[in-house]
């Protein structure tokens, strides 16, 4: 029986947040990850890293290191496509954060530059005989990270509940977040916080005077001219291209596509829309809303939550992954809310019995609170049952990076993990946020608004 092959992992971008989730969990996982090679313009990165870890200010060498196998891009959004492409022509697997691109255009190169790689890597292996035959034949791949789409409770919890919860009536999504510490990934801009009014800067359009030229070319790829390259068409990118593209994935594997979109909102740096769905899961099309609102503000807190609204249940997954500690912090909080009868004896058997549910979702099971005291008749009125599932950001994290080995290098071993955010899976993100970019452009075109 062949062993696991490892992948030796260079990283873009590393920040002093990264230090304390990827490097730990990189060393948590030595039978599928070696890391190889760091690059970072952040001093006090470089001094806080191990000695025995190379590191580097150019990032060509971390792509061009003959050791490396998997590219880790941390890069600011608009940097996702440039390096993307580069390790992927060199013939090394890529993981970049969500999203992938803001660009079809972006997509349909990302594609090429596989090919290209897995030509490079066909002509190399030609010349190896030791190599296996999954290894000839894959060629470099794209890995999407989206932790919170890997949390045990949103895969084992939330979507198990979801699927019984029938007739939806009403969603929403918030994802407001102040500072607390540095993001994982680089943000483009001088800091997190601007000085006068808490707000991140990275969120913030520049001038148009000032724009940076790789923000101008992606902007005119989405919207295909100069003339549409809005301050406000700006923000809003920068922001998908970060918060909002997460909030958009997770959204979309819960609900799937909307029928339309409307009601967009942009008054930097917060944004909102209403998505409009067709419930057809008894069979008969019932119509529902989901309200989506976000931003960026100056008070320490996340609130980050995706609500269901049933007519007897109401389900909500909350998640803050901003925070840099891994041991034990909990990142993911599965809430399920039932309208249950009974008498207050009865509701307090219920919870105490089968009471709060910590740790590893999926292995308690579902919770039953309609159990009733043998010997008496209760007196029925409505009461609800509240029961929380969670996940720590080590879970979440070692659950998406065993997904993501098992994709790249094709290991039945870890079949038990699903890699749901490939290079196909971004191309259905991309579909939801160009009916965004469609129906703003719609409403632009047709309201005189302060959106443009």
């Amino acid at each position: 029986m062949s062993s696991t092959p490892v992948l030796n992992v260079g990283i873009l971008g590393a920040t002093a947040a990264t230090e304390s989730i990827y490097i730990p969990l990189l060393s948590s996982l030595p039978t599928h990850y070696t890391l190889t090679i760091i690059h970072t313009t952040h001093t006090d990165t470089q001094n806080n890293l191990n000695s025995s870890i190379t590191t580097t200010t150019n990032p060509d060498e971390v792509i061009n290191h003959p050791d490396s196998t998997l590219i880790i891009n941390l890069l600011p959004f608009d940097h996702h496509e440039t390096y993307t492409l580069a390790a992927l022509e060199s013939g090394k697997h890529v993981m970049v954060e969500a999203p992938l691109s803001l660009s079809i255009h972006g997509l349909r190169r990302i594609r090429d530059a596989r090919k290209k790689g897995s030509t490079k890597n066909s002509n190399l292996n030609s010349n190896s005989s030791s190599q296996d035959e999954n290894s000839k034949s894959a060629g470099p791949k794209v890995f999407v990270g989206c932790v919170r789409r890997y949390a045990p409770c949103f895969k084992d919890i939330f979507k198990a509940e979801l699927s019984t919860l029938g007739r939806v009536y009403y969603a929403r999504c918030r994802n407001i977040t102040g500072p607390s510490v540095p993001a994982l990934t680089n943000t483009p801009g001088n800091g997190y916080i601007n000085g006068t009014n808490g707000v991140n800067n990275s969120l913030l359009p520049s001038s148009s005077t000032a724009r940076p030229q790789r923000i101008h070319a992606l902007l005119a790829d989405i919207f295909g001219s100069n003339e549409d390259l809005t301050r406000d068409r700006e923000a809003f990118c920068r922001f998908l291209g970060t918060l909002g593209g997460h909030d958009l994935s997770l959204i979309r594997e819960s609900l799937g596509f909307p029928d339309a979109v409307s009601n967009i909102s942009i008054i930097e740096p917060f944004y909102s829309a209403m998505f409009h769905y067709t419930d057809n899961t008894r069979g008969t099309g019932y119509p529902f809303t989901l309200v989506y609102e976000a931003g960026v503000d100056g008070v320490p807190r996340s609130d980050a939550h995706l609500t269901v609204y049933g007519a007897k249940k109401t389900l909500s997954i909350e998640y803050d992954f901003s925070s840099g500690a891994m041991e034990g912090n909990v990142a993911a909080r599965v809430v399920v809310e039932e309208a249950i009868s009974g008498s207050v004896d009865d509701v307090e058997m219920a919870d105490s019995r089968d009471g709060k549910v910590n740790g590893n979702a999926g292995q308690n099971g579902h919770v039953n609170g309609n159990s009733v005291a043998n010997g008496h008749s209760p007196t029925t009125r409505p009461r609800m049952k509240r029961t929380e599932f969670v996940s720590t950001a080590r879970e979440a994290y070692e659950q998406e990076f065993l997904a993501m080995h098992a994709y790249l290098v094709g290991d039945s071993g870890d079949a038990g993990v699903e890699a749901k955010t490939t290079a196909e899976d971004a191309l259905d993100d991309l579909k939801l946020m160009h009916m965004i970019f469609d129906h703003y452009d719609r409403q632009c075109g047709t309201i005189r608004t302060p959106l443009g």
